[in-house]
């Protein structure tokens, strides 16, 4: 039964993070459009995985760093989904929460927060990033695709669930620092 609490829970932090993602879609039409080609990329490679054909005999495009993208930013950029991920696996909710933009139209900074901590009181959840990649570069913004492995249990239990995820964070440069201003998920099969 508590197998079936966690498959909800799964879900639940699966659309969570789709509702977090469609509350910001006040940004420009070229952001959208971008964000548009970056699901459309991942499709692509989840349903042909290791090379293999998509409906119409075309092999899916490999997710690849945009050339633009200076080493420099590069650094910073994972730097930050480095500490992000690091803060939420030893439960330090400062850390996290510092990873995150406090401009986001996505989500408000308190209610994460509050939200986040409810999670570290009750179950013990650790991000496995596989597979990261800067797909997006502008001197101020940046998306970064990850394939997430996620391991919740229940506090006090031995029972574990894994999940695979993927998962595209938006990152905007405020005051010269990059900040994780959004979240768009989706769970493989």
């Amino acid at each position: 039964m508590k197998i079936n609490k966690w498959k909800f829970f799964l879900i639940f932090m699966l659309m969570n993070s789709l509702l977090l993602a469609a509350c910001g879609k006040d940004e420009s039409s070229k952001t959208n459009n971008d964000t548009n080609v970056t699901k459309n990329n991942q499709e692509n490679q989840q349903a042909n995985p290791k090379g293999s054909t998509a409906k119409n005999d075309e092999a899916a495009p490999p997710i690849k760093e945009p050339e633009n993208l200076p080493a420099k930013e590069k650094k910073a950029i994972l730097s930050v989904l480095d500490k992000h991920y690091k803060s939420f696996n030893k439960k330090d909710l400062n850390g996290y929460i510092g990873t995150l933009s406090k401009n986001s139209t996505s989500f408000k900074i308190e209610d994460e927060r509050d939200y986040i901590k409810k999670m570290f009181d009750t179950m013990n959840i650790k991000l496995v990033p596989e597979n990261v990649v800067i797909i997006d570069y502008k001197d101020t913004e940046a998306n970064v695709f990850t394939q997430m492995k996620t391991i919740v249990s229940e506090k006090g239990s031995k029972k574990k669930v894994e999940k695979l995820s993927r998962q595209v964070n938006t990152f905007k440069k405020e005051n010269g620092k990059w900040k994780i201003f959004s979240t768009y998920a989706m769970e493989t099969k």
